[in-house]
C-alpha cells in the first residue's frame, strides 16, 4: 500500500510529540513493506525536497506561503498570527502544493497527523479523490486554533470566536471525505475531540501511538538523593514553573534534585526563578539517546501539565523502562499512570497536593522501588508491533468497509435506473 504521511512538522523538525510519533509510525509501515511517502513544510533557510528518499522514506518537504514556518509560531508577534491562520485556512496555494504531492506519489491511503501549517485547505484536494485517510487527533487543534484550548493561563471551557470560525470550516471539510476514520491515542482525547465536532459518526478509535524509543545505553543506579525529573516543552501550559516551586518548597530538609531537559519560550523565566540553586539543574534541549540516559538516572518523572494532555510520549517512554511518574490528574495522563501501583497523580496545579506527593517519596524511598518493579511488568502495554498492526487493520476498515458501501449505493442506483428504464 502507497501510504501518504501529512505533518506539518516531521524530524528533525520536531517540537512535540505528534511530529515523533508521525515518524515513529511512518518508519514501522515502511518497515512492513509499505511504500511511505511523507508531505511536511521546510524551515526558513532549509532546502526543499520534492519525493527524495530520506531514510526509507519519500520525503516532500516544501515551502508553503505563510508568514512564517510552522516551528516559529511562538516567536511571532500577535499582529501576525491572523493573517497566518487565514493562510492556513483559505491560501489556494496549499491547494495546488497537496495536489502537487497528491499526483507524484499517488497514494492509496493518507494519514493526517499535523495539518495546521501545510494548509487545511489543501484537505479538499483529497477528499476530491475520494482517498481514504486516517486523520490522527493528536491535541484538539478541530477545533481551537492554538490546539490545546489552553490560553492565557487557564483551559477554555468553549472555544472563542476564532475557532468557532475555525471549527465550522474544519467540519465543512470533513463532510466532503466519502471515506474518513478518527484515531486518538488516549479515550479522554477522543471525548474531547467528539463534544465540539461531529466525528462519532465516521469510524473512530482509540490506539495509543505506535512509538519505538530508543532504549538507554546504562542500566538505573540508586543514589543518595531522590532524582526527579521533568523532559519537554518550557511552555506555560506545561506547568513546570509550578513544578519548580513544589520542589524549592521541600528542597530545605530533603535530598532531592530536579533536573530539566527541554527548551522552549519559557526557557529564559525559568532559569532565573533560583539562580545558583544545587537542587535544581537545566540541560537544554537533546537528542533522544540523551533523553534515554536522563531517564536511567532519575527515579521519577513529573508531568506537572495544566493543559488536557492527550497521551504524553514521555510517560510511555518512561514507564517501558520502569521509570515511574508522577503526572497531572488531567486528559489522558491518568489512562497512563495507575495511582499507588507505576506512580501517582495529583490536581494540576494544585501545589499543596504536589508537595504531598512529592514528600511522600522524599520520605518513603521504598515507594519508588515497587512502583519501578510494577512499571517494568506494564511494559507491554506499548508494543510497537501490536500498536501498529491494530492501526493497520483500522485503516483497512476505513478503506474496504466505506468502499463496499460506496459500491452498494453505486448498485442500487444503477438497478433503479435499469428499472426505470424498463418501465417507460
Amino acid at each position: 500500500m502507497r501510504i501518504l504521511v501529512v505533518a506539518a512538522l516531521f524530524p528533525p523538525n520536531a517540537l512535540g510529540g505528534a511530529e515523533v510519533s508521525a515518524a515513529n509510525l511512518s518508519h514501522w509501515l515502511a518497515g512492513q513493506g509499505h511504500e511511505v511517502g511523507v508531505v511536511t513544510g521546510a524551515r526558513r533557510g532549509e532546502s526543499e525536497l520534492h519525493g527524495a528518499r530520506v531514510d526509507g522514506l519519500r520525503i516532500w518537504r516544501l515551502r508553503t506561503p505563510h508568514l512564517y514556518p510552522a516551528d516559529e509560531a511562538s516567536r511571532q508577534p500577535a499582529w501576525k498570527k491572523p493573517l497566518w491562520h487565514l493562510q492556513d485556512h483559505f491560501d489556494p496555494r496549499n491547494r495546488r502544493l497537496f495536489a502537487g504531492v497528491l499526483d507524484a506519489f499517488r497514494p492509496d491511503f493518507v494519514n493526517l497527523h499535523i495539518v495546521q501549517g501545510l494548509g487545511y485547505n489543501g484537505l479538499d484536494e483529497i477528499a476530491r479523490r475520494d482517498l481514504p485517510t486516517l486523520f490522527f487527533l493528536h491535541d484538539l487543534g478541530l477545533a481551537c486554533v492554538r490546539m490545546s484550548m489552553y490560553r492565557r493561563g487557564a483551559n477554555c471551557e468553549r472555544p472563542c470566536a476564532a475557532c468557532r470560525v475555525s471549527g465550522a470550516y474544519k467540519r465543512a471539510l470533513i463532510r466532503r471525505f466519502p471515506r474518513i476514520g478518527f484515531c486518538s491515542p488516549s479515550q479522554a482525547n477522543l471525548e474531547a475531540v467528539a463534544a465540539l465536532v461531529p466525528i462519532r459518526d465516521r469510524p473512530h478509535v482509540t490506539v495509543p501511538n505506535a512509538n519505538r524509543y530508543p532504549p538507554p545505553a546504562t542500566a538505573w543506579q540508586p543514589a543518595d538523593r531522590i532524582r526527579l525529573l521533568y523532559v519537554g516543552r518550557l511552555h506555560p501550559s506545561k506547568g513546570v514553573a509550578f513544578l519548580i516551586e513544589a520542589v524549592a518548597a521541600l528542597a530545605g530538609d530533603h535530598r532531592l534534585r530536579l533536573d530539566i531537559v527541554g527548551d522552549g519560550v519559557e526557557a529564559a523565566r525559568l532559569r532565573a526563578l533560583h539562580p545558583g540553586a544545587n537542587w535544581l539543574r537545566f540541560h537544554g534541549r537533546v537528542d533522544p539517546a540523551a533523553v534515554a540516559g536522563h531517564m536511567a538516572a532519575a527515579d521519577l518523572l513529573c508531568v506537572p501539565s495544566l493543559w488536557r494532555e492527550n497521551w504524553p510520549g514521555v510517560v510511555v517512554q518512561a514507564l517501558g523502562i520502569g521509570l515511574p511518574v508522577l503526572g497531572s490528574r488531567i486528559g489522558g495522563i491518568p489512562e497512563l499512570v495507575e495511582p499507588g501501583v507505576t506512580g501517582d497523580l495529583a490536581g494540576p496545579g494544585d501545589r499543596k497536593a504536589w508537595v504531598v506527593a512529592l514528600r511522600r517519596v522524599a520520605d518513603n524511598p521504598g515507594l519508588l522501588a515497587d512502583w519501578r518493579r510494577n512499571a517494568e511488568a506494564t511494559r507491554h502495554r506499548f508494543d510497537q508491533d501490536e500498536l501498529g498492526r491494530r492501526l493497520i487493520a483500522f485503516m483497512s476498515s476505513i478503506a474496504g468497509v466505506a468502499a463496499q458501501a460506496t459500491r452498494q449505493r453505486s448498485d442500487e442506483t444503477e438497478a433503479m435506473n435499469s428499472s426505470m428504464k424498463g418501465g417507460t
